[in-house]
C-alpha cells in the first residue's frame, strides 16, 4: 500500500502566524511554542513557532515552513513577521494598505513588476489569501482586547528568499527580489501524481454512483470553485480536476457520463483550446501563441497580436484584445470542441473563461443553455 503523502502548509500560513505570534507578544503573551490556527479553507491546524522577540513597540515572530511531503523549494526556511503599533500608519508604495493594518513585504519577499498577476505592479508579492488570513488573524486578536481601532505595521520578511527566489519562475514572472507569499487555501497539498489521479477519479466515481445524473461540472481549480459559489453555480455535482484534464474526460468516459461544463481560468482553459490536455507549465506552454493565433482569425489589429506575444501572463494578455467577446467566445468553442474531440465525442461540453477578478470573458455557444437545463435537475 502506498505511503499516505503529508500535507504542509503555505508560506502564507507561516506569514499569518508568525505575525499571530508578534502581535500576541505585544499584548499578552498567551502564545507559546505553537498556535492553533485555522486556514482559508477551514482547517483547523497546529503550526509550530520557530522563535519570538519584543522590543519596546514592536515584537517579532519566526516560523519555519513545512511543506509536507511536497517539493518545494522553500521547505525549511525562515517566514519571519515584524508587527509594530503606530500612531499613523506610514506611506509606503509597495505596501498592501487595510483600514488600520499596513502589511508590507520586507526583505526575502519579491515585489511585482509586470501586470497580469494577482498582484498589481509595484506592490509586495504578498497574495490576495494570505493577505486576507493575516489581516483577519490580527483584526480577531486586537478586537479580543479592545483595541479594533490600534493601527498595526507589520512587514513580512524571509532572510533565504532572494536565493531561494532564483530557483522559482518568479524572475521569468517578474517577481523580483525574492519570493511570493502564496496560499488560496492554507494548506500544501503533496504532489504525487499517481495519487492525485487516483484521488480525482475517486471523488468523480463518488459522484457518478450516488447520484443518476449523468452530468459533472469539471473545475480547473480552486479559483473555478470560487467562482462557481460567486456566481450562484452549485458545486455539489462538481470535481476540482487540477492540472489532469485528459486524465479526467478518460475518467469521466469510463464512468459514463454525457455531459461536461468546463469552468475555468483563461491561463489553463486557452491551453485546453490548442489541444493540450495536462496544463502543468512544465508539460506545455503556448498560453501566449495560442491567444495570438486565434486573435489572427479575428483579424485583432497587428500591434495588439505583437502586445500579446510580449506579454507576462494569459491575464495580461487579455488586456491587449479589442474584440474581446469574440475572441473569447471563440476560445470558449474552441474548449468545449476539443473536449468534445478529445472523448470521441462521448461526451457534450460547454464551458466558460473568466479572469483572476472573475468578470467572465466568454463562453461556450451552448453554456447557458446546458446551465440552465442542470439547474432545473
Amino acid at each position: 500500500m502506498d505511503k499516505e503523502l503529508k500535507s504542509g502548509y503555505t508560506t502564507g500560513t507561516c506569514a499569518t502566524v508568525a505575525a499571530l505570534a508578534a502581535l500576541d507578544l505585544l499584548l499578552e503573551k498567551e502564545i507559546e511554542n505553537s498556535c492553533i490556527f485555522t486556514t482559508l479553507n477551514g482547517t483547523t491546524i497546529e503550526v509550530p513557532i520557530e522563535s519570538k522577540k519584543k522590543l519596546d513597540n514592536w515584537a517579532r515572530g519566526v516560523v519555519i515552513k513545512d511543506a509536507g511531503d511536497d517539493p518545494d523549494v522553500t521547505n525549511g526556511i525562515e517566514i519571519v513577521a515584524k508587527v509594530k503599533i503606530v500612531d499613523e500608519l506610514p506611506d509606503i508604495k509597495k505596501a498592501h494598505r487595510f483600514n488600520n493594518i499596513l502589511l508590507v513585504g520586507g526583505r526575502g519577499v519579491g515585489v511585482v513588476t509586470k501586470k497580469g498577476l494577482k498582484v498589481e505592479p509595484g506592490k509586495s508579492a504578498i497574495n490576495p489569501g494570505p493577505q486576507e488570513m493575516i489581516v483577519k488573524a490580527l483584526t480577531e486578536l486586537l478586537e479580543k482586547h479592545g483595541m479594533s481601532h490600534t493601527k498595526l505595521l507589520v512587514y513580512i520578511y524571509v532572510p533565504k528568499g532572494r536565493e531561494k527566489a532564483l530557483k522559482t519562475f518568479n524572475g521569468k514572472l517578474g517577481i523580483l527580489g525574492g519570493i511570493s507569499i502564496l496560499g488560496s487555501t492554507g494548506i500544501v497539498k503533496p504532489m504525487s501524481e499517481e495519487a492525485l489521479q487516483s484521488s480525482m477519479f475517486a471523488e468523480l466515481k463518488v459522484l457518478k454512483e450516488n447520484s443518476d445524473r449523468d452530468w459533472v461540472l469539471f473545475l480547473f481549480g480552486n479559483h473555478g470553485k470560487q467562482f462557481c459559489i460567486d456566481n450562484n453555480i452549485d458545486i455539489e455535482q462538481s470535481v476540482v480536476t487540477s492540472n489532469f484534464i485528459g486524465f479526467m474526460i478518460d475518467s469521466a468516459v469510463k464512468l459514463g457520463f454525457k455531459k461536461i461544463m468546463l469552468i475555468g481560468h483563461i491561463g489553463k482553459a486557452i491551453k485546453v483550446a490548442g489541444g493540450i490536455f495536462n496544463t502543468h507549465s512544465r508539460v506545455a506552454d503556448a498560453r501566449l501563441e495560442i491567444i495570438a493565433a486565434n486573435a489572427v482569425s479575428i483579424d485583432e489589429p497587428r500591434e495588439n497580436i505583437l502586445k500579446v506575444l510580449e506579454s507576462n501572463t494569459a491575464e495580461e494578455a487579455c488586456e491587449y484584445i479589442s474584440k474581446k467577446a469574440e475572441l473569447f467566445n471563440l476560445i470558449g468553442n474552441k474548449v468545449a470542441k476539443r473536449s468534445s474531440e478529445f472523448s470521441r465525442e462521448a461526451i457534450e461540453f460547454e464551458a466558460v473563461l473568466f479572469n483572476y477578478k472573475g468578470d467572465i470573458l466568454g463562453s461556450s455557444d451552448g453554456f447557458y443553455k446546458m446551465l440552465e437545463e442542470l439547474k432545473g435537475e
